[in-house]
């Protein structure tokens, strides 16, 4: 006997399907177990079996068909015995008519397109034109021609996930489903696509051994962060006599012997320091130390991190010693030959990012050190000088400092001595 084929209902949630594709074509012999059909719902799609024998004799949706009511008759098998009575009676109980219209894509004001199982009937103008189900294609082509078509980009709701999970533009894609709807094997060549490019980008992570030097500075430097309670103070410094004088300075000399801004900005620091001795200091657990020597330390970058060398009574060297010392120690450091000696103990400490053309940024203090000064790039700045503005070359620099060991005032004071020797370099000599 015919056996009607129904929308399934593939969750306790589901109320309609689509069709995604039919696996079977009229007049094909079914067997249990064949799949049939696939159906789409929002979530997945799912292949359908047939669980009865028969001949497929009715295909009531086409492929990208949507909206389907659960348990709706979506097909019609048949044994070779049954006759046309049978799936008659079946049509009748569902409430299909065997000639029946279904409104299917595009109407408007003037045109109407309507498709069943067997016909295509065409209304332009009045006329009624009818075209057996052969000539489909080539009606619907004419009639583009003529129809505006506004209505929404038709698209099967696997497409559609599958557009959103690889963000893929669908402008230009030409949809090869009925009535020209966008279906997932017009998306094959750009999924393909992103697939390869996904290959091309994913790359593995790469897994390195956390080093000595890491271990420590990660450990010295979350110390300071959750005990040294910081502050921050920021200065703007005229450098344009300090340029003059490093030209001066480094007239004549080879690129070994060269003076570089950090060996003058060591200098500035450690005479500021001389100046404000209260800054000089670090804080004990039961006392705070002032320092009768004034050491900077100096961070160097290494590949694995940093070091900090110590320039050591750094206020009784001129600026030629201090650029040697540091030659040296920049030298030793690259390849791994500091010695402990030469970077521990210091007062107070220097980071100079201006190489690196960073305007300013905030550094943490190297305990049980007081303070470290921020150095930035030289920026070319408009600066109103004596009433007048002109262009300048200005260095920021930003002083933290623990807040337990320097009040505000003290720190204040450092970084003003500084900016006047900064900029009078002159000071520096006397």
């Amino acid at each position: 006997m015919a056996v009607p084929i129904l929308m399934p209902s593939l969750s306790p949630t589901m109320t309609e399907g689509s069709i995604a594709k039919w696996c079977k074509n009229i007049g094909d012999e079914v067997k249990p177990g064949d799949i049939i059909v696939e159906i789409e719902t929002d979530k997945a799609t799912m292949e359908i079996e047939a669980v009865d024998e028969g001949i497929l004799e009715k295909i009531l949706y086409n492929d990208g068909d949507e909206g389907i009511t659960v348990n709706s008759l979506i097909a019609v098998l048949k044994d070779k015995s049954d006759s046309e009575k049978e799936i008659k009676d079946i049509l009748d109980k569902h409430q299909i008519k065997e000639n029946e219209d279904i409104v299917i894509e595009v109407e408007d004001e003037n045109k109407v397109i309507r498709n069943d199982i067997n016909v295509i009937d065409e209304v332009v103008e009045g006329k009624d034109i009818d075209k057996t189900v052969s000539e489909t294609a080539s009606v619907k082509k004419d009639l583009s021609k003529d129809v505006n078509l506004n209505q929404r980009v038709s698209i099967s709701p696997l497409a559609k996930r599958l557009i959103l999970q690889n963000n893929i533009n669908i402008d230009g894609i030409s949809g090869s489903g009925p009535r020209g709807r966008i279906i997932k094997k017009d998306l094959d060549f750009l999924l393909n696509k992103n697939n390869n490019l996904n290959k091309n980008i994913h790359k593995d992570n790469k897994v390195k051994k956390i080093s000595s030097m890491r271990k420590i500075i990660a450990e010295r430097l979350s110390l300071s962060k959750q005990e040294i309670p910081h502050f921050y103070l920021t200065v703007n410094c005229v450098v344009d006599n300090l340029l003059i004088a490093r030209k001066e300075m480094n007239s004549g000399k080879n690129d070994e012997e060269k003076i570089s801004i950090n060996d003058i900005i060591i200098k500035a620091l450690s005479l500021a320091l001389i100046k404000v001795p209260e800054a000089n200091c670090k804080w004990g657990v039961k006392e705070i130390t002032y320092f009768s020597s004034v050491d900077i330390s100096v961070a160097v970058a290494v590949n694995d991190g940093l070091f900090t060398p110590v320039i050591r009574n750094a206020d009784c060297l001129n600026i030629s010693e201090i650029s040697l010392i540091m030659k040296d120690y920049i030298s030793l450091a690259k390849v791994g030959k500091l010695m402990p000696k030469d970077y521990e103990g210091g007062n107070f400490s220097i980071s100079n990012l201006g190489m690196y053309n960073i305007d300013s940024f905030s550094a943490i203090i190297n305990p049980p050190q007081s303070g470290i000064l921020a150095i930035g790039a030289i920026k070319n700045s408009p600066i109103a000088i004596e009433n007048e503005v002109r262009l300048s070359n200005v260095m920021s620099c930003q002083l933290s400092g623990d807040h337990r060991a320097i009040d505000g005032a003290v720190g204040a004071k450092l970084l003003s001595e500084f900016k006047d020797i900064i900029e009078n370099p002159y000071k520096m000599l006397v």
